[in-house]
């Protein structure tokens, strides 16, 4: 990996560490600002899913959890790029020579945004709107600079079509126990990929991780790989 911030070698651990919110203003600087120094990414995020695709492109980084809550009012691009803003900004005390990074994404169908399923019933019905349907599933990027109050934020959409599901599907479906902690009640990279007939767009965006938009907000940022 060739960098003007470099990403130095370690083995990615998780800190539990708690964090409170506080938001700053973004600098618009460019790369080219910033001066060559060794720094590791923080994911302020406890989804596995986002760690196996940030492995994906470097064993580099941290697991910082965020404290942050998600915002669940306003259109619903708004919604993910306040809540990745957020979670970046919730992590407490990032050393100086970090970026941190916050995501959140959700599922839009006819501009209502499915979250995360609070029981079966509610992933059933998710589900059966989904059925035969073309969605969008949006995720909100920000990563940020600590030590020079320096940000880039991006949302990146991508459409998923569902073709016709059957109950007895469904219902096989929720037996795998896949849904509950996934926006729209499924997770393409599982059991749901045998209902999907086609995405437009980044695949990684659908798990929750944009990877094409994160490498370019990374060279952003002076890391180049």
């Amino acid at each position: 990996m060739r960098t003007r911030h470099s990403l130095y070698s370690m083995a990615h651990r998780v800190s539990t560490t708690p964090s409170l919110c506080s938001l700053v203003d973004i600098d618009l600087s460019t790369s080219d600002d910033l001066p060559c120094e060794i720094m590791t990414i923080i994911l302020a995020s406890n989804s596995p899913r986002r760690q196996e695709l940030l492995a994906r492109i470097t064993s580099d980084f941290v697991v910082i959890p965020s404290g942050a809550k998600e915002v669940e009012a306003g259109p619903a691009r708004d919604r993910v790029l306040l809540s990745s803003r957020a979670k970046a900004h919730a992590v407490a005390q990032p050393r100086v020579e970090d970026i941190v990074l916050g995501a959140d994404t959700v599922v839009v169908l006819d501009e209502h945004v499915l979250g995360k399923p609070v029981s079966r019933n509610d992933a059933a019905d998710m589900l059966r709107l989904l059925s035969g349907r073309a969605h969008s599933v949006l995720t909100g990027v920000t990563l940020w600079d600590a030590a020079r109050d320096i940000e880039r934020s991006a949302c990146v959409e991508t459409t998923v079509r569902f073709r016709a599901m059957t109950e007895e599907e469904i219902d096989w479906y929720l037996d795998g126990d896949e849904y509950s902690d996934k926006a729209g009640a499924y997770g393409i990279q599982g059991r749901a990929a045998v209902f999907i007939e086609s995405i437009t767009g980044e695949y990684t965006n659908v798990m929750g991780l944009p990877l094409c938009e994160l490498g370019r907000l990374l060279r952003e940022m002076g890391v180049i790989f």
